[in-house]
Parts: structure tokens; C-alpha cells; sequence
């Protein structure tokens, strides 16, 4: 099998004609070219609504929504303290600050005063 392969690539590679390079002026040209076709690519990464611009206001979205992220899980942490706080038994003095704080209660000794 290998015989007949190597015998049909032998065969094409006698059939091809060179190449004709004489499309290419030199390397200089080539760089050129190059250099060229790069800054072509990159000016249209660049301007692109889908490229680089569109990368950046997602970097920042994200960093928008870990900030928020944080935020919450502190409200949270902050609201399972409280839950445990409040949970039986509760201990008089959170009781009487709760109910302070959310009903008004005042002692009888006490006289409220509310600014607004």
C-alpha cells in the first residue's frame, strides 16, 4: 500500500510545475505586506462593536457585578447574624432592643422623643 503511495506522490510532485514567485518582489515586500494586512486586522478590532470595546465593557460589567455581589453577601451575613440573634431562646436585653426599635415600646419611667 505504501508503494503505490509514495509512487503516486513521486508521480505529482514530477507533474507540478514550479511555482511562479514572481508575484513577490523581494522580502521587503512581503513585510510590507504583512505589516499591512496586521494593521488592517487590528484598526478593525478596534472598531468593531464586537471586539476590543465590547471586551471592555464586560470586563467592567463584571467588576460592577462582583462589587454588587459583595454587597449582598454582607447584607446577608449581616441578616443571619440577626436571625440567630432573634432565634429562641432570646436573650432579654435583644428582645427589649427589638421591640424597642420596631414597636416604639418605651418604659413607663421613659418619655419618647421623636425628630424628624
Amino acid at each position: 500500500m505504501w508503494g503505490r503511495f509514495s509512487c503516486w506522490v513521486r508521480w505529482r510532485v514530477e507533474r507540478c510545475r514550479p511555482m511562479d514567485l514572481s508575484i513577490i518582489r523581494g522580502p521587503r515586500a512581503l513585510v510590507a505586506g504583512a505589516a499591512v494586512a496586521s494593521l488592517a486586522i487590528a484598526a478593525a478590532a478596534l472598531a468593531d462593536t464586537h471586539g476590543v470595546r465590547l471586551l471592555r465593557r464586560l470586563d467592567q460589567d463584571i467588576a460592577r457585578q462582583e462589587a454588587a455581589n459583595q454587597a449582598l453577601r454582607e447584607e446577608n451575613a449581616r441578616l443571619e447574624r440577626r436571625i440567630r440573634a432573634l432565634s429562641a431562646p432570646i436573650a432579654p436585653r435583644v428582645l427589649e432592643k427589638e421591640a424597642r426599635e420596631q414597636l416604639g415600646f418605651v418604659r413607663p419611667d421613659e418619655v419618647l422623643v421623636k425628630f424628624e
